[in-house]
């Protein structure tokens, strides 16, 4: 299971799943808080950002 979690990435168009990991405001919970690794961190910066770009999430609600 650890190297499932350790290949997890992150679809930019799925946003019920990057809503998870997103507050109310529309900020990006912390690592420690969503107990993702650091490259997972990134990966998810990466789709969230980018999702951002395309219109799919406000940058703030």
């Amino acid at each position: 299971m650890a190297s499932d979690k350790k290949n997890r990435t992150f679809d930019y168009k799925d946003i019920e799943e990057l809503q998870v990991f997103m507050t109310a405001q529309g900020h990006i919970h912390p690592a420690k808080r969503t107990g993702l690794s650091g490259r997972e961190q990134r990966r998810l910066k990466r789709a969230i950002k980018y999702a951002r770009l395309m219109s799919l999430i406000p940058y703030v609600s």
